[in-house]
């Protein structure tokens, strides 16, 4: 966690309301904003430029011109094969891989291009990407198409970093939203009063950053072992020589 901020529910602030506080707060020099379609905004992206940032994110309906772009684009004719690309002296770079989670084997494959810079609008925008992605589910095969932008350059990020980049986005959803979502029921609590919420979310961050530092990753067996063996805890705080327990 680099920064964390309270939202007034009550007083209209949502996560896109609050998101360019929360951008304020971090040091971009060298960093990558990542996000979903929520974040794909002109005014967060700019200003992670003008701090020495970059950006990659998610371009759905909620940004209708630069959406249109990159379906005319990828529904070209010259973008559907890397020869076919060659021939119209057309920038087509793709990569593909295969992995295995959640019970099924995915194949991802992605198209980068930087026929839209110079053209779109956007802020700092270098290359597009189109991301396909297959998978099998109870017999049956499905598969996905998403757009992203980024400002990053080729030279700077090729597909396979462009992609590795994307997979890590959702290491961070998976690894901390969820575990705090779920795994220690932040979206079930009921403490809403002044700061209590902030408060407890704060802890529960806390508490999977220690984790992981102390190279622990299966969260829920972890917190169910230090349930019964508080000492365990005092340990990872540094509160505790492990001698002593």
């Amino acid at each position: 966690m680099l920064a964390q901020l309270a939202l007034d529910n009550q007083g209209g602030e949502a996560e896109l309301t609050g998101a360019p506080k929360l951008v304020d707060c971090i040091n971009w020099q060298g960093r990558v904003l990542t996000g979903d379609a929520l974040y794909c905004q002109a005014g967060l992206c700019q200003a992670v430029l003008a701090d020495g940032g970059d950006y990659l994110v998610v371009v759905r309906g909620n940004q209708p011109q630069l959406l249109e772009e990159l379906e005319v684009l990828f529904g070209a004719p010259e973008m559907q094969s890397k020869g076919q690309a060659r021939v119209a002296q057309f920038d087509y770079r793709e990569a593909t891989t295969v992995g295995k989670g959640h019970g099924r084997i995915e194949e991802r494959m992605a198209i980068a291009s930087t026929e839209l810079a110079g053209y779109s609008r956007w802020p700092g925008l270098s290359q597009v990407v189109q991301l396909k992605r297959t998978w099998e589910h109870k017999g049956v095969t499905k598969s996905a198409t998403r757009y992203l932008v980024t400002s990053l350059p080729p030279e700077e990020a090729s597909v396979h970093r462009l992609m590795q980049i994307r997979r890590g986005h959702w290491q961070i959803e998976n690894r901390l939203h969820y575990v705090k979502d779920v795994t220690m029921g932040e979206d079930r609590s009921l403490i809403h009063v002044g700061a209590g919420g902030a408060v407890m979310s704060a802890l529960r961050s806390t508490a999977v950053s220690l984790l992981h530092r102390a190279g622990l990753h299966r969260i829920a067996s972890t917190l169910r072992t230090n349930s019964q063996r508080p000492f365990q805890a005092l340990i990872l705080m540094g509160l505790l020589n492990s001698s002593d327990a």
